[in-house]
């Protein structure tokens, strides 16, 4: 019985887990679709603006504007450059301290969290 209830839950959290995959997924394909420039044009005018190297890279929407952002190792710290994805356009280049970057990377993790919580509208 305790073994059926075990292999019941791991199978759970398996397809809870390949569905949110599948889900991020489809979300990251969504909003390529509304981007009107590519990853590599974005890229290319963050590195023009900040010449470092990039450790991150995502597409996403951010106070509503669809924006490609990308934290850049630099010598005086991480920059987050941010660039519109619909004009290419620069709209932000901010050094991020290290507890901003940690304070980031928990938002995120919530977030995904939360997306992978959240069942599909079927």
């Amino acid at each position: 019985m305790r073994t059926s209830i075990l292999l019941g839950i791991l199978l759970v959290l398996l397809t809870l887990a390949a569905w949110g995959s599948d889900q991020s997924k489809a979300s990251h394909a969504a909003l390529s679709k509304e981007a009107k420039i590519t990853m590599e044009q974005a890229q290319k005018a963050a590195l023009a603006r900040e010449a470092g190297k990039i450790q991150e890279k995502e597409l996403e929407r951010e106070k509503g504007r669809l924006i490609y952002s990308f934290d850049i190792k630099m010598a005086d710290g991480i920059h987050e450059v941010n660039i519109d994805a619909m004009t290419g356009e620069v709209v932000e280049d901010t050094v991020e301290s290290a507890a901003a970057e940690a304070k980031e990377k928990a938002t995120d993790k919530k977030q995904k969290k939360n997306d992978k919580s959240t069942p599909p509208n079927n």
